[in-house]
C-alpha cells in the first residue's frame, strides 16, 4: 500500500524541523485570517500499490495546476479547500496500463492542524490534515479506475515561510477511492507551490494590551491643599 510513502514524506518534513534554525520572521502567525496558494502537482496513479518510489511515472505539467485556499479557525486548526487538474501522459503508467489519455480533475476539502507553535514559531510550519474529496476522470475503457470517485484524504505537509506573508508549501496526500477501496481509484498526489498569508486586521492582543496595563495619555491634575491664611 502507498501509505508508507506518506509516512516517509511526513518523516522528512519533521526531520527538516529538527535541523532548521528558525528565526521569528512571522508575527501572530497563529492568528491569520486566510491563506491563498498556487501549486504544481505530481500525481502517482501507476497502479502499483507497493512499488518503490518512482518519479519517472509521475503525471505532471510545466505550469501550476492546483489552487487552494485556507481559512484559519482557532489555536492551530484551519480548513482547506483546493481544486487540481492533471492531464494524463500516455507514456506513463496509469493503473498498470500505458497509453491512457484524458485528464483528472479533483476537488478536496480538509481539516488541518499546524504544529507551528510546537516547533518554535520560526520558518518551519509542519501540518497534518484529513478530509474528503472527489475525483473525476475522463472516460477511457483501459482505465480501470472509476470515472467518478469520492475519496477519503490524508495529508502531511510543511510550509517554509520566506517572509511574514509568503511561504513555500510542499505536501503529499493519500487519496482512497470510496467506491472501490484499496483498488484502482486510490492514488497519491504531491504538490509544491507558493502560499500567501493574510493576517487578521485586529492582530494578536497580548496581556499588555489589556486596559489594566495601559498608561493613560490624559494629564491628571494634582490638587494641592492651600494652607489656611493666618488671620
Amino acid at each position: 500500500m502507498k501509505i508508507h510513502r506518506l509516512f516517509t514524506f511526513l518523516f522528512l518534513c519533521f526531520l527538516g524541523t529538527s535541523i532548521a534554525q528558525p528565526t521569528k520572521k512571522i508575527t501572530n502567525s497563529d492568528n491569520y485570517a486566510w491563506q491563498f496558494g498556487l501549486a504544481w502537482m505530481l500525481t502517482d496513479d501507476d497502479g502499483y500499490e507497493i512499488n518503490p518510489f518512482s518519479s519517472s511515472q509521475f503525471q505532471s505539467a510545466l505550469f501550476p495546476t492546483r489552487i487552494f485556499v485556507d481559512k484559519y479557525i482557532y489555536n492551530g486548526w484551519s480548513v482547506d479547500g483546493g481544486i487540481g487538474f492533471q492531464k494524463y501522459d500516455p507514456s506513463k503508467l496509469v493503473n498498470d496500463s500505458l497509453g491512457i489519455t484524458g485528464s483528472m480533475i479533483s476537488a478536496d476539502f480538509s481539516l488541518k492542524y499546524s504544529f507551528y507553535k510546537q516547533v518554535g514559531s520560526g520558518i518551519v510550519d509542519p501540518y497534518l490534515g484529513g478530509g474528503l474529496g472527489m475525483t473525476l476522470r475522463t472516460t477511457d475503457s483501459r482505465n480501470t479506475a472509476k470515472a467518478f470517485s469520492p475519496t477519503a484524504n490524508f495529508t502531511a505537509g510543511c510550509t517554509f515561510w520566506m517572509s511574514s506573508k509568503l511561504g513555500l508549501q510542499v505536501q503529499g496526500t493519500l487519496k482512497l477511492g470510496l467506491t472501490d477501496l484499496f483498488k484502482s481509484s486510490d492514488y497519491l498526489q504531491y504538490s509544491i507551490g507558493l502560499t500567501y498569508r493574510i493576517p487578521k486586521t485586529d492582530g494578536y492582543k497580548s496581556n499588555f494590551d489589556k486596559s489594566k496595563y495601559k498608561i493613560s495619555g490624559h494629564r491628571t491634575r494634582i490638587k494641592v491643599k492651600k494652607p489656611k491664611s493666618e488671620s
